[in-house]
């Protein structure tokens, strides 16, 4: 299990998810995000994005073992992701925008 952490892209970044996952979802798939109440209900819409970058935190060779004993391990996962534009035509321009201003 590792932590995955969902994050919006752009200038100002902003966590929207993170939980634990056996699981790791690739650039270009689709994430739902699901708003859930106390019951495990969904309480919102559901927003879909799509997969921009996806980083794993591995640990280098220089790092020194866990306390525990355990064996050193992916325990972070970041993934940047946009408003699925395919879905929404209008965003389409904002996506590409963003994504020139991050190549600069």
């Amino acid at each position: 299990m590792v932590t995955l952490r969902i994050i919006r892209h752009g200038r100002h970044e902003q966590v929207l998810a993170e939980c634990s996952s056996s699981v790791v979802p690739a650039r270009g798939e689709v994430v739902q995000l699901d708003t859930l109440d106390e019951r495990g209900e969904q309480s919102r819409p559901s927003t879909l994005w799509r997969v921009v970058s996806v980083t794993l935190h591995v640990p280098s060779l220089a790092s020194s073992a866990p306390r525990d004993g355990a064996r050193l391990a992916v325990k972070l996962v970041e993934v940047a992701v946009l408003p699925d534009v395919a879905l929404v035509p209008d965003f389409e321009a904002a996506a590409a925008q963003i994504l020139s201003e991050s190549k600069m």
